[in-house]
């Protein structure tokens, strides 16, 4: 995990799901440098090349809303994300490659995650004394 001029950037390991429940003798995984920690944005977005290494399948077109518009998006999937010791499923939104992976607030929910501002990096949810919790309501 890097600082970065006010932004928190994550490395994380993804993987593509499908790939893991069979005997393939390689699983197609990826380390993703300096994904950009965004409350803001709901998934976990990729570069198309990332999307092509991964292996990923198309799984639908999606209306995005971004501050230059509303454009059309592809979504792929599944892949497994790792990060903290945290492991979870979770499909993927491609974006351009002038726009950072972006890490969002569904991916950080799901893995019970929090951003600790003071040090600018994630911790697990302190909330929970660093044990995995999941809120049901």
């Amino acid at each position: 995990m890097m600082k970065g001029m006010g932004r928190v950037l994550v490395d994380l390991k993804v993987s593509n799901f499908e790939d893991l429940p069979t005997k393939k003798k390689k699983v197609r995984s990826i380390l993703v440098k300096d994904a950009l920690i965004d409350t803001g944005a709901a998934m976990l977005a990729l570069h198309k090349s990332d999307i092509q290494t991964l292996g990923l399948r198309f799984l639908r077109k999606v209306k995005v809303r971004t501050a230059s518009g509303s454009p059309e998006r592809r979504v792929f999937g599944v892949a497994r994300v790792r990060i903290e010791g945290r492991e979870g499923e979770f499909d993927v939104l491609e974006i351009p490659d002038s726009v950072p992976p972006l890490f969002g607030y569904i991916v950080m929910e799901r893995l019970d995650l929090a951003v600790d501002p003071s040090r600018m990096k994630v911790i697990r949810n302190p909330e929970h004394g660093g044990d995995y919790a999941l809120d049901l309501f």
